[in-house]
């Protein structure tokens, strides 16, 4: 196998400068100079135009050289795509080379390139589906790879077409969902047209296929779900399987908004999901109840989510977001949990905080009682820039009206434009016999740069005071704006925090949490002499695992 061709660090000299004799300190006969140059130029940018003719020539070699140029062109083009564009007609040329290994790994170079640069390869497309015929498997299935990963450059409009060749060469249904599963979490509108692909396994008694399948349906844009499918989905609430829990939680979050009348009878179990040892079907139980709470409000009585208060903030942001959401349209549901809420208040972390005040704000709504004992702690809220506007919507939801909210109220409105979702949500609250003098301040703060704002909130204003007082007999219950947590793409508290060198920030999963498949022990090993990179290394092992997930899937026979 390639990847078991050992590179050693070449001893390079600190004092060679970028000039053209550069490229004569290494030599190219041999194929671990050949990465070492690579990874030099790598390094060293500056070097690499010096380098591209050397590498041009022994693309011409015998295997081995020939595979370590492909690596060092590989390794250059992730950093600087730029800088290796003349010599792709050259790598075009290997794809019809008389060994497969050279045809493979040239075209697992065009996988990576195009993912990057795919103007630059738009017009050998025509080349690398042609490799979806080669007589050899080990190259149908780097080019199933290869192609996957093209498809996911945003600038690449060939996904339909080049995904139902893939549809066509990957007979095993186990490896297509693999396949569908990670192009869809970062493409999602590409899945839509297999969604017959992925309903036919829907039924499946194999339970690893089946929890994918749902989690992909979870995860296709605007499909239509019809009431089989959600009985299909709430049915697999009482797997045995945890993964089929799982995912079958994750598409009711994912379909709740939209087709609540379906999922609604899957309240119950979630309830009880919420005490889960699993912190994931913990977390999506909370996700999906955020979306069906304002259906049946009164199911969620039993919900003891007190304890859920107490964990990470993985938990607490769905859990504190789900008794906001309940406070808006039963606040009776809510009450039982205030005090805990009222510490919540001063919790450090300003989401959770913030959410403490809209929540008590509601419920002193509901009944002054609920905020009368903690108005003190709220009022020290006023002085915390982040915190003063969560806390004068609760003051004033309450019926506190006093000075220091006015001039929260009046400086926000001198910036209205910043701050017209906070404005408009005081207005609404704010005491109709008030609303004139209320109303006359904000004239008296009309500005040249903010008098079209000014004048939207004092329509609000007389709009609110044109209207009768509402009649709540015979009111129908009708879907609320839910309010949701931030979006969980993994748990934060079970990943390394890593800085990039562009400053960006990554988590990395420990590796207990990671799959090892039958090629990792041989490139790993590599990788980890080429490239002392965490974040490299970890991306690279990625994209491995999925390579080795469609080749072991095309050799297996048809299901």
């Amino acid at each position: 196998m390639i990847g078991s061709f050992k590179s050693t660090d070449y001893p390079l000299n600190s004092k060679i400068g970028a000039d053209e004799s550069l490229s004569h300190q290494f030599d190219f006969s041999d194929f671990r100079e050949v990465i070492a140059a690579g990874k030099y130029a790598f390094e060293n940018k500056e070097s690499i135009r010096y380098f591209i003719p050397k590498f041009e020539k022994t693309l011409n070699c015998e295997f081995k050289i020939k595979w370590a140029t492909i690596t060092s062109l590989s390794m250059i083009s992730r950093s600087y795509p730029s800088e290796v564009v003349p010599i792709i007609p050259k790598i075009v040329e290997l794809l019809n080379d008389p060994d497969w290994r050279i045809r493979k790994n040239a075209i697992l170079f065009f996988g990576d390139f195009g993912l990057l640069c795919y103007d630059n390869i738009e017009k050998y497309m025509k080349n690398l589906k042609k490799c979806f015929d080669d007589p050899n498997i080990d190259v149908v299935c780097a080019s199933a790879y290869a192609v996957s990963k093209i498809m996911l450059n945003s600038k690449c409009e060939e996904k339909i077409e080049v995904f139902e060749i893939l549809r066509e060469k990957i007979t095993s249904k186990a490896v297509l969902m693999d396949l569908i599963k990670n192009i869809g979490e970062i493409n999602p509108d590409l899945i839509k047209c297999c969604q017959n692909d992925i309903l036919s396994c829907l039924d499946s008694n194999d339970s690893a296929l089946k929890s994918k399948v749902i989690k992909i349906l979870g995860d296709i844009t605007d499909y239509e779900l019809d009431e089989s499918t959600a009985k299909i989905l709430m049915d697999s609430l009482k797997s045995d399987d945890l993964e089929i829990r799982r995912s079958s939680i994750y598409s009711i979050w994912k379909y709740s908004e939209k087709y609540s009348e379906y999922l609604k009878n899957a309240i119950d179990t979630l309830v009880e999901f919420t005490s889960s040892p699993d912190k994931y079907t913990k977390i999506y139980s909370l996700l999906a109840l955020n979306k069906l709470s304002y259906t049946e409000p009164l199911k969620f009585e039993n919900l003891n989510i007190n304890p859920l208060l107490d964990e990470d903030p993985d938990v607490i942001y769905p859990s504190i977001t789900l008794l906001y959401n309940l406070s808006k349209y039963s606040p009776k549901v809510t009450t039982r949990h205030y005090k805990k809420v009222c510490v919540l208040m001063n919790n450090p972390d300003k989401y959770i905080s913030k959410q403490a005040l809209r929540i008590v704000g509601n419920l002193g709504k509901y009944d002054q009682k609920y905020i009368n004992r903690y108005i003190n702690n709220v009022r020290l809220k006023l002085s915390d820039e982040e915190l003063s506007k969560e806390a004068t919507i609760a003051m004033v939801k309450s019926g506190y009206l006093e000075k220091k909210n006015l001039e929260i109220i009046l400086k926000a409105a001198d910036k209205a434009k910043y701050n017209m979702g906070f404005l408009r949500e005081v207005i609404e609250e704010y005491p109709k016999e008030f609303l004139p003098s209320f109303e006359r301040e904000l004239i008296d703060l009309r500005r040249t740069w903010n008098q079209e704002y000014i004048n939207d909130l004092c329509c609000s204003i007389k709009e609110k005071l044109s209207l009768n007082d509402p009649d709540f007999t015979n009111i129908k219950l009708e879907r609320p704006e839910i309010e949701e947590p931030p979006v969980i793409v993994a748990l934060k508290s079970e990943c390394a925090e890593v800085e990039l060198e562009d400053g960006k920030q990554v988590y990395i999963l420990d590796k207990s949490k990671c799959i090892e498949t039958s090629l990792s022990g041989d490139l790993l090993e590599l990788l980890d002499v080429e490239n002392k990179n965490e974040f490299d290394i970890y991306k690279l092992s990625h994209d491995l695992m999925i390579q080795s997930l469609i080749e072991s899937a095309i050799n297996e026979p048809k299901r």
